[in-house]
């Protein structure tokens, strides 16, 4: 019968045994894959823990990358520039005056239409916008295009592609594949739209809005905000709160996180790059709303057909294009007062204890009334 000394001493090497073969695939995790991707792995099992004891899943990492840094920002703006054409100067680098080896040459203008969250009202924005004959809309077809959601994902799969060849790693930063992919689409339209045209792309989310100057050196971006408390009704009407789905607290911190991303973004950026528009103001003064943004464009505003605006149908909203107990994407006429803008809000008080407490102050700082 072996000694309790002896014993302990196998406990002890067993335990160093599995401490390093975890520490192993830990290391060889990070090798393969990066950082990045152990950091979504771990979001990934806490997110499904926190879904099953109903827990907030949303997490201000998603909206703000912790992996973010100045200097590999820089470089993705070097290799979009180049990859484009654009001059290396941020600061001359504007958008349509692009850059080929032929020489300069004119391109369309490419702005970016975000909004905080869905439901925030960039269909509408967009709906103004389209009526401008100089203006494109759903490029190639593709009516949202969330490039800066999926920075996460393009880290991942960053990582697997250098995996296959790791000395690779030294000749790419951190989302440089990602930027050639971005660039690559952008260069598309540069080449396939008219240069007198101003190309809208929409996606309704403002998820790691610090990269759009870099990977974006030469478009601008129009940010919709809207009342914290409308644009949760108006989520949570279209896509109702489901068993080990979104809490509504989720819902609450997904616009608290997306407008301190919009606030954020304007005050990093100038203002001839990133503009705000509130939803509130574009329904009850949609004329000057547009008069606004047409110079912000540089859109010819004789151009424009103000007399059409009150015919626009609605698109998508969560009370007046219900069919079948869904939201429909079909255009419906507008009914006669229809503003959801001054929809009134009927909440428990426990949804509203937990809207103040998870986006009270975030309303106050955007402006809305707490």
């Amino acid at each position: 019968m072996p000694s309790a000394e002896v014993t302990q001493k196998e406990a002890v090497v067993f335990r160093n045994a599995k401490t390093l073969t975890a520490d192993h695939y830990a290391a060889s995790f990070r090798n393969h894959f990066g950082d990045g991707a152990v950091h979504r792995l771990q979001k990934e099992i806490g997110f499904v823990g926190k879904r099953l004891l109903r827990l907030p899943s949303t997490e201000r990492s998603s909206f703000f990358d912790p992996w973010f840094g100045e200097e590999n920002a820089r470089h993705l703006r070097a290799v979009a520039q180049s990859v484009r054409g654009l001059p290396q100067d941020a600061a001359t680098a504007t958008a349509g005056d692009v850059t080929g080896s032929a020489g300069p040459r004119r391109a369309p203008r490419i702005v970016f239409l975000q909004g905080v969250m869905p439901r925030s009202g960039t269909n509408y924005l967009q709906s103004l916008l389209e009526l401008h004959p100089d203006v494109v809309v759903n490029p190639f077809g593709i009516r949202e295009l969330p490039f800066l959601n999926t920075v996460e994902d393009a880290r991942a799969y960053e990582g697997r592609f250098l995996r296959l060849y790791q000395r690779n790693r030294e000749s790419f930063r951190d989302l440089e594949t990602f930027c050639y992919m971005v660039s690559g689409f952008l260069r598309r339209i540069e080449a396939e739209f008219p240069a007198d045209k101003t190309v809208v792309i929409k996606s309704p989310h403002t998820r790691m809005m610090r990269y759009f100057p870099y990977l974006f050196p030469a478009e601008r971006c129009l940010i919709v905000l809207r009342d914290g408390k409308r644009a949760v009704q108006s989520t949570i009407d279209t896509w109702p709160l489901r068993f080990l789905g979104r809490t509504f607290a989720d819902v609450c911190r997904e616009w608290s996180f997306g407008t301190e991303a919009a606030l954020e973004a304007q005050s990093r950026m100038s203002a001839d790059a990133c503009r705000l528009v509130r939803f509130e103001d574009a329904v009850a003064a949609p004329d000057g709303t547009v008069r606004d943004l047409m110079r912000f464009l540089e859109l010819e505003e004789g151009r424009y057909p103000f007399e059409r605006i009150g015919d626009l149908p609605i698109l998508g909203s969560s009370r007046a294009s219900r069919s079948n107990g869904e939201v429909s994407w079909t255009p419906v006429e507008k009914p006669k007062g229809f503003d959801p803008s001054k929809r009134p809000i009927e909440w428990s008080r426990k949804r509203r204890t937990v809207f103040d407490a998870v986006a009270g102050d975030m309303q106050k700082k955007a402006g809305y009334a707490s």
